[in-house]
């Protein structure tokens, strides 16, 4: 029983490094088309502060500013409370199925890893 645990302990453990290195790598390659083309309209006042709106300018938070973008986008619900009654600026195809995959894999992710330290907890204290 261990064994298999433990061979899924690893798979899982497969599976979150490359879903986590396809999740950056996307999320890396759409900054810069969020930041050229959405931070006129959305990178403003109501949304966001002037501190926000000048540290977001900056290398490692422009990735959480399209993290944001990218939830906004692809699950408005999700971000309601900062873009309270906007509706969001129309997308283009490709960008929006970008957005949608990488948000959805880092969602799923999320109770992954919740398994994947329980496994982890659980076969260390069978040692």
């Amino acid at each position: 029983m261990d064994k298999i645990l433990f061979d899924l302990m690893m798979v899982l453990m497969f599976i979150l490094f490359f879903s986590g290195v396809f999740i950056w790598a996307g999320i890396a390659s759409l900054a810069r088309y969020f930041g050229e083309k959405y931070d006129d309209i959305l990178l403003t006042s109501p949304h966001f502060s002037p501190e926000e709106q000048a540290n977001y300018q900056e290398f490692p938070l422009t990735l959480h500013k399209t993290i944001i973008y990218m939830t906004y986008f692809t699950y408005p619900k999700l971000t309601k409370k900062r873009f309270k009654n906007t509706l969001a600026p129309e997308i283009e195809l490709f960008p929006k199925v970008a957005s949608y995959t990488i948000t959805t894999i880092g969602l799923i992710s999320i109770p992954l890893l919740v398994v994947l330290i329980g496994l982890v907890a659980y076969l260390y204290s069978q040692l």
